[in-house]
């Protein structure tokens, strides 16, 4: 008799979670429109020649509209899987500096020359739910997460004072990601997050063709590793469940 109490009373406690269950997580998978806002400070050392003094370079950048796209579906613990397409660019910006002839109108170059830019970053992050047994609107949830990227800029000088470069940055960053979602409507959603960088490790080789300097000294390739980069971050986007 004891037996069969608590076998009922066990199917009772599966047949509430199983009614309890929040069904605005009961979806398969959904598109979301991000927008990026970052700020990141990225140093790169490099040596001009094997005598000369190492050189420190940081890039600082902001971007305060970046719009993203992401897709986003549920693992079997209604926890999710999402990739990102965070940046995918390929294009050319040409500066030219010329000194004008008054009479003849004729020009000098006396600066200037072509770069050439190519960039891909992804991340793919897996998100914990929480929430999951209580019908609520709003579901906070964590995800962790990794950025692959890669960038090559390559200049093309139009004097012949100067020499073609290029470099390739290839590299990866880590995230934990504290997020909240907010069921609109029974398919509309937004999700407001936070992506907290730890760390960040990239490759970097750079080469500058100039004939003055030996073959070794034209390239330099340098591997760089960071802890808490000073890299900060924060993603408002609207999710369709599909």
């Amino acid at each position: 008799m004891k037996k069969k109490l608590l076998t009922l009373f066990l199917l009772i406690i599966v047949v509430k979670i199983g009614w309890t269950q929040n069904t605005n997580l009961d979806y398969k998978s959904a598109l979301k429109i991000y927008n990026l806002t970052s700020f990141d400070e990225q140093t790169i050392t490099r040596r001009l020649t094997t005598s000369s003094p190492r050189y420190q370079y940081t890039n600082a950048t902001l971007q305060i509209l970046h719009p993203t796209i992401a897709f986003q579906w549920r693992s079997k613990k209604n926890n999710f899987h999402e990739i990102e397409l965070t940046s995918f660019m390929l294009g050319k910006v040409g500066k030219n500096t010329d000194i004008m002839n008054d009479t003849t109108n004729n020009g000098q170059t006396i600066s200037g020359g072509d770069l050439t830019i190519t960039a891909i970053s992804a991340r793919y992050e897996y998100i914990l739910n929480f929430n999951k047994s209580k019908d609520s609107k709003l579901v906070p949830s964590i995800g962790f997460g990794i950025n692959p990227y890669y960038r090559q800029n390559n200049n093309s000088p139009k004097t012949s004072s100067s020499f073609p470069t290029s470099d390739i940055n290839i590299g990866m960053r880590a995230f934990v990601t504290p997020r909240i979602f907010y069921f609109l409507t029974s398919k509309l959603f937004l999700d407001v997050n936070i992506p907290l960088c730890f760390f960040d490790t990239f490759y970097f080789a750079g080469k500058e063709d100039n004939p003055a300097l030996s073959l070794l000294e034209r390239t330099t390739n340098t591997f760089n590793f960071s802890l808490f980069p000073k890299a900060f971050s924060g993603r408002i986007g609207i999710g369709i469940k599909l």
